[in-house]
């Protein structure tokens, strides 16, 4: 039994350890009756307590913090110490079922961040306070909050944590596991994934949101790539068509084609206007000897200065020297394209694929030959 006599005597007793004492008494005396306190003796407990408050040193404040974090204090009580240095707030903060979303959200409004990071830590965080957490919290408030899955978002709260995680990866991966996360900021957040965060949404259950939208983006991105393949196909089927037709310039197709490192359709263009196998002909185009293609182009009226974008082209994927590409524009320039032409004619008529030996077995001729 605590004597009341020995209570008042340390209620008379203002010195610093006296008041530790007497608070430390008084807070025993509440804890004793248990649940048989009702709301009254509360409040008597926290008037009297609050009285002294300001009396007490802060180690004495956070023991009283520490043993009343739990309980259904005294609102009042509980909203002071709340206020308090960080030390002492903190365990109310994160635990106390006394202090009302009202209370928690008057707190968040101008407290420290340390504060705000109590608070995103409680077990549960209603949309009201987390409204505020989201509008004052910097990087490590919101990454707390983000990731207390007993925290609850409004849609706009969630699209304004989503903007402020767009330059914040550990934001960005407690928003990733919200199974809670809504269509459009989702929407938002895709965008600035990083490649591994996508790979963990890509385990994440078949009913995430993240999922479903990763999933759509990919199918949308390759029909976007095969739409644009198509519309490059028909843009280079146009140009090849207008070459053959003399609607466009040869050089202007070859240039094109070679800057773009669109071997393919340059051997389509070469091909065609040669009356040529394209198979062939694109062999020619990455083939180490560059001779059969030296008597195509030049044949063709192939300029020097297109052809060197198609020296430049062999170059990067045949990883060709200074030596190399000198010695092929001085091929070039000693070709004659009369020369050139006698020489196509005859590798038609040989039917050797513009291969070194021709079905026949005959030596196809070279560009030494038709010089």
């Amino acid at each position: 039994m605590f004597s009341l006599s020995k209570l008042s005597d340390l209620a008379r007793d203002q010195s610093s350890a006296g008041r530790k004492s007497f608070v430390s008494s008084l807070t025993d005396l509440f804890f004793s009756a248990g649940d048989d306190r009702d709301e009254q003796i509360s409040l008597l407990f926290g008037d009297i307590v609050l009285k002294v408050l300001g009396q007490l040193e802060e180690e004495t404040r956070i023991v009283l913090s520490k043993r009343m974090c739990h309980e259904k204090g005294p609102r009042e009580l509980m909203v002071k110490l709340a206020n308090d240095t960080f030390k002492v707030a903190e365990p109310v903060l994160k635990n106390s079922p006394a202090l009302t979303s009202e209370d928690l959200q008057s707190i968040a409004a101008t407290a420290s961040m340390d504060h705000l990071g109590a608070i995103a830590g409680r077990k549960t965080v209603d949309k009201t306070v987390t409204a505020v957490l989201v509008e004052r919290g910097n990087a490590k408030v919101l990454s707390k909050v983000a990731e207390n899955q007993g925290a609850e978002f409004a849609d706009s709260s969630f699209i304004k944590l989503v903007e402020k995680a767009k330059s914040d990866e550990s934001i960005q991966a407690a928003l990733v596991n919200r199974p809670d996360l809504p269509d459009e900021a989702a929407k938002l957040l895709l965008p600035f994934l990083t490649e591994q965060l996508k790979e963990r949404i890509s385990v994440l259950g078949a009913d995430s949101t993240l999922v479903q939208l990763l999933a759509e983006r990919a199918a949308t991105e390759v029909a976007a790539r095969a739409h644009r393949l198509d519309e490059t196909r028909e843009e280079s089927n146009a140009l090849i068509k207008d070459v053959v037709s003399k609607k466009t310039s040869i050089d202007d197709a070859v240039s094109a084609f070679a800057r773009a490192d669109r071997t393919v359709e340059l051997g389509i263009l070469l091909a065609k206007v040669s009356e040529l196998p394209p198979a062939a002909v694109s062999q020619l185009l990455l083939s180490a000897n560059d001779k059969p293609l030296v008597i195509l182009c030049k044949a063709n009226d192939v300029t020097p200065v297109a052809y060197k974008d198609i020296l430049t082209m062999r170059a990067r994927r045949l990883r060709l020297g200074g030596h190399e590409l000198n010695a092929s524009i001085q091929r070039y320039s000693a070709l004659s394209s009369e020369g050139a032409r006698r020489s196509l004619e005859a590798l038609k008529q040989a039917g050797s694929g513009l291969a070194s030996k021709g079905k026949t077995g005959r030596k196809a001729p070279s560009a030494a030959d038709a010089k």
